[in-house]
């Protein structure tokens, strides 16, 4: 079948073939319209002879001719995570209205796998890369920036790396935000579970939780709990068990995995929340408001997150400067911090 193109939709839109090349290179503006000086009834009507006549831009063709393939990476950790795979729906569809596709892959906290896929979208020329950098994860990093290719870190942050853009959640507020609703409700022994992961997202929840429990005059009582992915379900048992032993009165988990193990744990021994144990988790979940107790949790802003990302990345791209933005956790309380009795 013989490939459709630019010239036969020029010829049957009846207009130039400059025309129809100014139309469907054309990025969007923040409210999806076509930025091209071109009529937009015009505009319009070669979108729709394209569309019937089953025409599809050459972007290797055009890559060559421009210098941009249209495209950005996005690099979580793990695509399948609760959080990164909301928030990747939401990055796809505002790049999308500027006019990018967007391909996907997973670094699986591993600095090499982070440096391959890196060097895989390179070779594809990217125009952009927005990334949540896994620890050792900086030379792969760097590598791009080197190339001139833009980068956004989300969600996680790299202090030391200047000319790349930023779009974080307040990870310190979050994590008072956390403690403070304990400490409210009448809790004051109060530990946190946490991964060995050395991130700085988890450390700063860790900070936050610190300074509530020492704003409030209950550091003594602070106790940080550490794990790993592959140790998670093992230790998440043994930390509950010591901790219903010793009297602690509540949790803080600063992740979802966490925060879905701990429920599970917790109903797999026969404890109950806050009965027995008090807890704040993390992010949205249908399992906070279909579990016996509903939970209190933290809500990161995933669409603003996603979107912000985005548009950093593409003013980037445009030559503006990169550009760091924070952005404010919000808490939905459930019954798991019901005052304690």
């Amino acid at each position: 079948m013989k490939r459709i193109t630019i010239r036969d939709v020029a010829r049957e839109a009846n207009v130039s073939v400059t025309l129809v090349s100014f139309v469907m290179n054309a990025k969007r503006d923040k409210d999806g319209n076509l930025d091209c000086p071109v009529n937009p009834e015009t505009a319009k009507r070669v979108l729709e002879v394209a569309q019937r006549l089953g025409y599809q831009r050459n972007f290797a063709a055009a890559s060559l001719r421009s210098g941009r393939s249209n495209t950005i990476a996005v690099i979580p950790n793990d695509i399948s995570n609760k959080f990164f795979a909301g928030i990747s729906r939401c990055i796809e569809d505002r790049a999308q209205s500027f006019g990018y596709t967007v391909f996907f892959a997973s670094s699986d906290e591993q600095p090499q796998k982070l440096s391959e896929v890196i060097d895989s979208f390179m070779a594809h020329n990217i125009d952009g890369i927005i990334v949540a950098p896994c620890t050792g994860g900086e030379e792969a990093i760097e590598k791009a920036i080197n190339a001139k290719v833009p980068v956004v870190l989300l969600d996680r942050d790299i202090e030391r790396l200047d000319n790349v853009g930023k779009v974080l959640l307040d990870d310190i507020e979050a994590g008072k935000m956390a403690t403070e609703e304990l400490i409210k409700k009448g809790y004051k022994k109060i530990e946190m579970i946490s991964y060995t992961l050395g991130i700085s997202s988890l450390s700063l929840r860790e900070s936050g939780y610190r300074k509530a429990m020492m704003d409030n005059d209950l550091y003594d009582n602070a106790k940080i709990h550490y794990t790993t992915y592959g140790d998670a379900e093992k230790d998440t048992e043994r930390i509950i068990k010591d901790a219903v032993n010793r009297g602690v009165d509540a949790i803080f988990t600063p992740t979802y995995s966490l925060s879905a193990l701990v429920l599970s744990e917790m109903k797999r021994l026969g404890l109950k929340t806050p009965g027995d144990l008090a807890l704040v988790g993390f992010d949205e979940s249908d399992i906070y408001s279909l579990y016996e107790t509903t939970v209190t949790h933290i809500v990161q802003p995933l669409k603003e997150l996603g979107e912000k990302s985005v548009e950093v990345l593409v003013n980037m791209i445009g030559g503006k400067p990169a550009e760091k933005i924070v952005l404010k956790p919000a808490i939905k309380l459930g019954g798991s911090t019901d005052k304690l009795k």
